[in-house]
C-alpha cells in the first residue's frame, strides 16, 4: 500500500491521506457500518462511549479477517450531530494512532436506530 497526498490538492484537514494505492493481488475486507452497541445489544451513553464501542466493533471485524486498523485504506464516519465531531475525532485518532487511511466524514439526519449517534464503515486491505 502506498499512501499519498498529491501536489495541487489542499493538505488533509484531519488525520487522513488523500489516496492509497494498492497493488493486487491482495485480500480485501469490506466492513459494514458498525455502531456504538456492545455485544449485549446495549447502546453506549453519549458520543464518546458510542465512538469507543463503534471502534471496538470495527477492530473485532478486522480481527475476524486477521487484520488490524493498519489495514484500513478507506474509512467513512457518519455522525448525526455536528456537536459530536470533537468527541468522535478524539476517539478516532486514539484508535488509529499514526495510521492514516483515506477518510470521509458525513453528517446525516439519522441512523437506523434513533439512539445511535455514530456509524463507521471501512475497506481494509492485506497486501502481505
Amino acid at each position: 500500500m502506498r499512501p499519498f497526498n498529491p501536489d495541487g490538492v489542499a493538505g488533509p484537514f484531519a488525520s487522513y491521506v488523500h489516496g492509497i494505492e494498492v497493488q493486487t493481488p491482495a485480500r480485501l475486507l469490506f466492513g459494514a457500518g458498525q455502531t456504538g452497541v456492545d455485544s449485549d445489544g446495549r447502546t453506549g451513553d453519549g458520543i464518546e462511549e458510542q465512538a469507543r464501542l463503534t471502534w471496538e466493533n470495527v477492530k473485532r471485524v478486522l480481527a475476524g479477517a486477521g487484520m488490524g486498523v493498519d489495514n484500513i485504506v478507506q474509512l467513512n464516519m457518519l455522525l448525526i450531530d455536528r456537536a459530536d465531531r470533537e468527541g468522535a475525532m478524539v476517539v478516532r485518532d486514539e484508535m488509529l494512532g499514526d495510521h492514516r487511511p483515506t477518510s470521509t466524514l458525513m453528517y446525516i439526519s439519522g441512523l437506523a436506530n434513533p439512539d445511535w449517534r455514530i456509524e463507521i464503515d471501512f475497506i481494509a486491505v492485506d497486501d502481505s
